[in-house]
Order: structure tokens, then sequence, then C-alpha cells
């Protein structure tokens, strides 16, 4: 690969992942070999072998240059909708959540009518989730002694919560009397909290407004197949149709697997994609999961259906540096990792002379620079711009730069988004499709497989290329294999660009805007007595 990528930190990242078994996991996975290829291409002279490799470009070429997933916006403000759609919080992440009911009720207090306030907010269906890490208001984290807020809403503010178990019991608010509201009201299989307010002028809480609510959550739990005794290879209770073995994760490789194959709640699907396993190149999602344990990266945030299932199976296999792929009619994955050859493909493997071998990618598509943008703890959890990765070998060779944003909508790290970006440059200058008719022997040889290209006559001399797609003729039994090159040395150099944040945004303490508030408002005669009996 010719070129500098800018903040390029010098850690070995293939090494890491060769070390940690991601070869083992792959099968084809460990560090490439080294190799080298020109440029050029044949003309094809078989109007039969054209009209096949044509069909394979179309195929390979339509699944590989997809558009990328659309960039969402924020998903940390509350959602106010009658007919809103159903959250699914995937890792750690912070979520504004559903609101599903909010009323005003309660005696008259120091001339407040309906001083309470009864707020139950969805924040994930698929439940249970793992654990509830903390509530938020105006995304500053609210002290909690069991159901009671502690320190400035001490006495003001309570919260009752459920992790979203199937059967579940209603969630209780602090003051009684919630109007439509009681023990039958129940949010099971749904990860919710009951937020429970006190107006009071003269303590002035919550003068300024109800300040944005959010919480912090370890969300939905996965299956993991290497957990899985009953599975090939794995060690461990994990069971596929038994969630109560399923356990927490941020691993996007399992997340991918557990959303292809869809929630139940009480025999019904509630989300997901619902395929069968059968319909699931399940070893390649193990894969992509020691991939991504390798290389620390981790998947975050929520996805929200009714909606478009592709674009957020996408989304999640996005946050692993993965695409999906359709290969002999199952769900399979194109994984960046390093890999080994399996075998060499030399003349005599060749089922005619023709081929297609594709010098460059178009310039249209290709780009020298990627601006990334992460979704930030540390800036109230929004999206937020990191230094752009560019080549500048790659802003020489194509004369101008052409440099793009780019959102990785389910990605919480700025260098795991940097990597990402970079990724998707250096990809961007492999030589495909390249397309090759080969003799009954190759077939054993699938997607995600790299074998050593020996094809001088076709320029192709000791390239490394993986394959993308595989087709087979059962009348002739020739197996048609289209790689896309493979740079040596390219996955180090990716894995250790490093990200840059924004500064932290200053947060306004709730007090001293309750104050403020408070301080311009006109002073009224309250006699400082407690709850009267008028009720409105």
């Amino acid at each position: 690969m010719s070129g500098t990528l800018r903040k390029v930190a010098l850690i070995a990242g293939a090494v890491a992942l060769v070390a940690s078994g991601v070869g083992a996991a792959l099968g084809p996975a460990a560090a490439g070999a080294a190799g080298s290829a020109g440029v050029g291409g044949l003309s094809i002279t078989s109007l039969a072998t054209y009209a096949s490799l044509a069909a394979t470009v179309a195929s390979v070429g339509a699944q590989l240059t997809a558009k990328k997933p659309n960039a969402k916006g924020s998903v940390s403000s509350v959602t106010i909708d009658t007919d809103a759609l159903s959250p699914y919080l995937i890792g750690r992440t912070y979520a504004g959540g559903v609101l599903r009911h909010d009323v005003g009720y309660g005696a008259t207090l120091s001339k407040v009518k309906n001083p309470y306030r009864g707020m139950p907010i969805v924040y994930s269906v698929a439940g249970p989730l793992e654990a509830l890490e903390g509530a938020y208001l105006d995304f500053k984290l609210i002290p909690f002694s069991g159901t009671a807020a502690t320190g400035y809403y001490a006495g003001f503010l309570y919260r009752d919560f459920r992790l979203g178990l199937t059967p579940d019991t209603a969630l209780t608010p602090n003051w009684p009397g919630m109007p439509n509201w009681g023990t039958d009201y129940k949010l099971s299989g749904k990860a919710s909290i009951l937020w429970n307010l006190k107006f009071d002028k003269k303590a002035k809480r919550f003068s300024s407004g109800v300040p944005i609510q959010g919480a912090v959550w370890k969300g939905v739990k996965c299956y993991d197949p290497r957990k899985d005794d009953t599975y090939p290879g794995g060690i461990g209770a994990h069971r596929i149709d038994n969630r109560a073995t399923w356990e927490w994760s941020e691993c996007p490789g399992l997340h991918a697997l557990k959303y292809a194959l869809g929630s139940y709640q009480n025999g019904i699907k509630i989300f997901g994609v619902g395929l069968p396993v059968a319909g699931i190149m399940v070893e390649h999602f193990i894969a992509l999961a020691n991939v991504c344990d390798a290389n620390g990266w981790k998947v975050g945030g929520v996805i929200f259906e009714p909606g478009d299932r592709w674009a957020n199976l996408k989304d999640i296999l996005q946050a692993g540096g993965a695409e999906p792929l359709f290969i002999g009619g199952k769900l399979g994955l194109k994984i960046n990792a390093p890999r080994v050859s399996l075998d060499t493909v030399t003349p005599a493997d060749l089922a005619d002379d023709d081929a297609e071998v594709t010098a460059m990618q178009s310039w249209r598509d290709r780009r020298n620079g990627i601006i990334p943008k992460y979704r930030s703890e540390a800036n109230k959890w929004d999206y937020v711009q990191s230094d752009m990765v560019q080549v500048a070998d790659y802003v020489t060779e194509d004369g101008e730069e052409k440099n793009e944003e780019r959102q990785y909508n389910l990605v919480q790290d700025k260098d795991h988004a940097a990597q990402l970006a970079g990724y998707e440059l250096v990809n961007g200058r492999e030589r495909f499709p390249l397309v090759i008719p080969c003799k009954p022997r190759l077939r054993k040889y699938g997607p995600g497989d790299m074998l050593t290209l020996e094809l001088p006559d076709h320029d192709l001399d000791g390239v490394d290329a993986v394959i993308v797609d595989r087709s087979m003729d059962p009348a002739t039994m020739v197996v048609t294999l289209t790689f896309m090159e493979e740079t040596p040395g390219k996955h180090a150099t990716v894995l250790a660009l490093t990200g840059t944040a924004p500064p932290p945004p200053d947060l306004v303490d709730p007090a001293d805007r309750d104050d403020l508030i408070s301080g311009i408002e006109e002073p009224d005669d309250m006699d400082g007595g407690d709850a009267t009996t008028e009720v409105e």
C-alpha cells in the first residue's frame, strides 16, 4: 500500500490479531502474505463465459458497492409520539427513551395544583437488559438511594425501573394516585423507568421546567456460539433457544448474529430479521466476533423498528468493519481481517483463458479522505467529528482532494471510528472485481478464503486475493471465483490509527438554572402551608 495515513501510532495491530487466535476462528485468517500486482486485463472471447462473468460482476458489485448506512440523528432526547417506534438498546449507551404516559396529579401543595408528575419511559424492548447504570437529568448523573434521589433533588424526585423481564411487574410511583396507572399496567419485556417528580414553588425545584431525562444502560443480551458446547468448537452453557443462558456483550459480531436471528417474546418475533439458523453462515459471525474482540471494537447505541431491518443490520456490522452478503442463499459476511493464503491459483487451474481483471475501482467511487463521526459520551452523547483520515498518495493519484464525512451510527470511540475510516480508504484502492473461471479442483473454496493468484499472463503475479463470491455451472463443473485483491500490511497500518475528540461542553447545574428562573418570577404570598384538601 502506498502513502502514509495520518494519525498513525506505531503499534503492530496485525500481530495482535494473529496472537489472539483470530486465525483459528476464521480458518483462513492471519497476517497477509507478501505480494504485489501490476495493472491489466484481457478481452473475453467466449460469449457464454462473458455472460456468466458479467452476471457475477453485477451481483457482487451490487452488494459490495451498496450505499453505506444512513447517518442517524441523536437518540438522546425523549421521543413523544402516539405511535412511537420501538427502541432496542445495544451495548452500553445513553438513551432518551420513548414516553409512554405523562400525567400530573395530586392535591394542591403550596398553591401548586397537581404537584406530582408521573412519566413512564421505555428505553428498550427485547429485555431483560443487563443493568441500569445511571439516571441523568440534563446529562448530569443523579445520585439515588434506592428509589429516592439524593442531593439537590432529594424529596422531589423518585424513580422506579424495570429491566424488562417477561412477565414483569408494574412500575410503582412514589406518590400514589397516579391516574390511568396501576398494578395491571405492565411493560413486560421492556426496560423502563417511571420518573416521579414533585413541584413546589417554595423549594424552587423544577422551576425552570423538567430537565432532559435519560439513562445509561447495559443493553440486550446475546447468544454466543463460542460458549455453547452443543455448537462445534463451543465451550459453555449458552443455548440458542434459552435466553436465560445468554450474556450481555458489546461485541458487534454477536449483536449482528442476534439481530439476524431475531428476538422473540412468547413465541412472537418482536424485533430483528428472524432468519432461521440454517439460513445464516454462523461461522462468519463467530469469525467476526473474534476479530472485534481482538481489535477492541465495541458496538453501542439504539436502533428502532418498525423500520429498515437491512439498514439496522448494516449499522451493527459497520461497527465491526463488516458487510452483509448473501452467499448461496445464506446470510454471510465480508470481514476486514488478516488472513493466510490457503492455495495458489495457477494457469493450470483456469477453466479457460478468459478472465476479467479490473485495473482499479472507479475514480468516481474512490475517496482519499474521510472525516469520521462517532457518538461521544463526553459530548452529551452527540455525534461529533474526529480528525480527517487521509492518504497523501491517494490525493496525488486522484489529482484533487476527494473527502467525505462518514457517520458510524453505533460506534462510540474515536479510535474505532478512525480505523473504520482507514479500512474504507484502503479497500477503495484494492483491485476488484477479479473474476476467474476455474476447474473443479477449487470448488472447495468460498467467500472469505484467501488464495494466491499466480497468473502472470493476466498481470496477477503473486497477488493475494480474497474470494467474495462463488458460483458453479453444474453442467460443466466450472467454478467462477470473484476476488478482491488483499494488500499485505494494510491491517497493521489501519489498526494503528487514532482519532481525536472535541472538548466536552460545560453542563449547567440544575440548581443554578432553577435559581435564575425563580429569581425573575414575581414573588407570591405563599404562606408556607403544606398540602390542602383542594384537588384539581
